[in-house]
């Protein structure tokens, strides 16, 4: 691993700090990074052991972990803001990954 891939890496994950609320590709990612998709792909597999789309989605489960622990806000609202299309989606990821439903989790 070379301290290029090192920097893609770390340029994708700072482009993925900002903008996961947004809807962002795998190709936006990478073009932030200043690398291919499959570039991204590689350095991504190489470095954190999991694609870029992969820490996307639990980057933004975390935020709305956090979201969920710490607001009164509506779990709709939770999901729009960290990035998810719809809320039934976001709750088969929340608790496929944590356990519990968010509404459970939050209890």
């Amino acid at each position: 691993v070379g301290p290029s891939s090192s920097q893609y890496v770390l340029a994708a994950i700072k482009y993925i700090q900002f903008n996961y609320s947004h809807d962002i590709s795998v190709d936006d990612i990478a073009k932030a990074a200043g690398v291919s998709r499959r570039e991204c792909f590689r350095c991504f597999k190489e470095l954190r052991g999991e694609s870029p789309t992969v820490f996307l989605t639990q980057y933004r489960l975390s935020i709305a972990a956090t979201q969920l622990a710490t607001t009164g806000l509506p779990i709709s609202a939770i999901a729009v803001n960290c990035g998810f299309e719809s809320s039934g989606y976001f709750s088969r990821l929340f608790k496929a990954r944590y356990g519990k439903t968010p509404r459970e989790f939050r209890k």
